[in-house]
């Protein structure tokens, strides 16, 4: 579940946000299930953050780093994700089917599975079929 102020503070203001996240680096931001749908995170640092089963269709996560985050079961469909940092991030079972600029180079460094679904002009990573824990 997410934490209602991680939450309101990501909402209210990116720059807070980043400024926050500068301050305190080791905070892990707990967005579980959160609902920004259409939010514009334009630069937001949201590496390692928790964003299990959030709803980020139509999202404007441009220039966004999101290394380490955990995206498990996420809905990004018709995020915008040019320039997003994915590497080390967790997709599997996420939904970005309709996510607009994603690239191969992007989805490389990631962790996937067979319940990820992708845009039909991208095929799955050869390394989504190595089973996570023999990584």
């Amino acid at each position: 579940m997410a934490d209602h102020e991680h939450l309101e503070t990501l909402r209210r203001d990116v720059d807070e946000w980043n400024r926050w996240r500068t301050e305190d680096p080791g905070v892990e931001p707990q967005l579980a299930g959160a609902d920004l749908s259409g939010a514009n995170l334009v630069l937001a640092d949201l590496s390692r953050a928790v964003l299990r089963n959030a709803n980020l269709t139509m999202s404007n996560l441009k220039g966004v780093d999101l290394r380490g985050a955990d995206l498990r079961n996420a809905n990004l469909t018709g995020a915008r994700l040019i320039g997003v940092d994915l590497t080390g991030a967790d997709l599997r079972g996420a939904d970005l089917r309709t996510a607009e600029d994603l690239t191969l180079e992007q989805l490389e460094e990631t962790v996937g599975d067979e319940k990820t679904r992708l845009p039909d002009y991208l095929q799955r990573p050869a390394r989504w079929s190595i089973p996570f824990n023999a990584r």
